[in-house]
């Protein structure tokens, strides 16, 4: 018996101390970037001065909005040329072309692939990348598809991410929510290069009262449970912004973008706690149309406590070697008004940034002595409704 007790500890201790030995597995290489996700031609301030002070080495920048009418089948209701930065007047080079990367997104409404048959489907994928030929400048780091497709549209959705996969001669990226993320045998997995993992927007949108629908932790956890490695090698996108989230009696209207929200308070038009949910107290159908007197609206704002959440739970589902970590996005005054430190403490808890000859962070020299503290995970519970202040 004692002999057996000793071999049965031999072959416990053995293994163990084998596994002590072996290489630990490298943190990934992490390449910085940003979505720029308006309709304007043209970066403002702002977006560009957040780009540089950052050290962004990669920019997601949506160049066509496709939706579906019955007038015009599947067409782009926005088009966004590339910017100057990449693609100046004189030539097919601009001043950030080999210094930061630019990747062409288009999103396409779920709705579009309900009303297109197989045919409209091939022919809207030839029209997309017949613009992305017009459009693009000499260099591109890639193409991403943006859509939320579901059940019932991911055959149509998978066929011209197929089709566009095998015309492109740059790696194609599709967006990837949790519930892709968490059930692939049952949405699918696209046939393309990459995903971007974009873990928010899951919360209770529509639910009047104190949450925060652009993440909330209890209902993303459980998405995360499945151990299992995605298929596809998987980008990161983190949220940096906010909105308002309006109810009229109780009931869900609409949603107000930071632009819209920062220029109904300038009027005037909103009223209430510094901390908390607003009243419509003034009407202007200039500047907010569909807001009426007595309307709530619910500001909800990220803060680097809340993004060290979804940093943390995102974390779980890297399974690459070199992974893109994504803020959405670079005209937010929500991200404009983060911390270099604070971005890139955001960038760091993935792995060590890409080097070579991209902006330089400001304070770089400063960079080790960041406070990581503040990207561990903290508890949801004690997360209150954000300052309402719009700077």
């Amino acid at each position: 018996m004692k002999r057996l007790l000793r071999w049965s500890l031999t072959l416990v201790l053995v293994p163990l101390c084998l596994l002590a030995f072996l290489p630990e597995t490298p943190d990934p290489v992490v390449v910085p970037g940003v979505f720029r996700w308006r309709n304007s031609h043209w970066m403002d301030g702002g977006e560009e001065q957040a780009i540089r002070s950052n050290g962004i080495q990669r920019v997601y920048m949506k160049v066509l909005d496709i939706d579906w009418n019955s007038a015009n089948g599947a067409h782009p209701v926005s088009t966004v040329h590339i910017p100057q930065q990449w693609r100046s007047y004189y030539g097919s080079q601009g001043e950030w072309t080999g210094r930061v990367e630019l990747v062409p997104c288009i999103y396409i409404t779920n709705n579009t692939f309900l009303k297109l048959d197989d045919q409209g489907t091939v022919d809207l994928a030839r029209n997309l990348l017949r613009k992305l030929r017009m459009e693009r400048p000499a260099l591109i780091r890639g193409v991403m598809l943006d859509c939320d497709w579901t059940a019932k549209t991911k055959a149509r959705f998978f066929r011209l991410t197929r089709i566009m996969n095998d015309s492109l001669d740059v790696p194609l990226t599709v967006t990837i929510r949790l519930h892709h993320y968490a059930q692939p045998g049952k949405t699918g997995v696209p046939p393309a290069d990459r995903g971007m993992l974009m873990p928010y927007n899951v919360g209770r949108i529509t639910e009047p009262g104190n949450v925060n629908s652009i993440f909330d932790r209890a209902t993303a956890e459980p998405y995360f449970k499945n151990k299992k490695s995605y298929p596809l090698p998987l980008d990161i996108g983190l949220p940096a912004f906010s909105w308002g989230v309006q109810f009229r009696k109780g009931a869900f209207v609409g949603i107000l973008s930071e632009i819209q929200m920062q220029q109904v308070m300038s009027s005037g038009m909103l009223n209430g706690p510094t901390r908390g949910t607003l009243q419509v107290v003034n009407e202007n159908d200039v500047l907010g149309p569909g807001l009426h007197l007595g309307d709530e609206i619910r500001v909800e704002e990220l803060t680097p406590a809340v993004i060290a959440q979804v940093t943390e739970l995102a974390r779980t589902a890297v399974n690459s070697d070199t992974l893109a970590v994504v803020y959405f996005e670079a005209s937010a005054a929500t991200f404009q008004r983060m911390q270099p430190e604070e971005v890139r403490a955001g960038f760091a808890r993935f792995g060590p940034l890409r080097t070579g000859d991209y902006f330089i962070p400001i304070n770089r020299i400063a960079e080790v002595a960041i406070d990581t503290a503040a990207w561990m995970a903290v508890d949801t519970a004690a997360w209150s409704a954000p300052d309402t202040t719009m700077r």
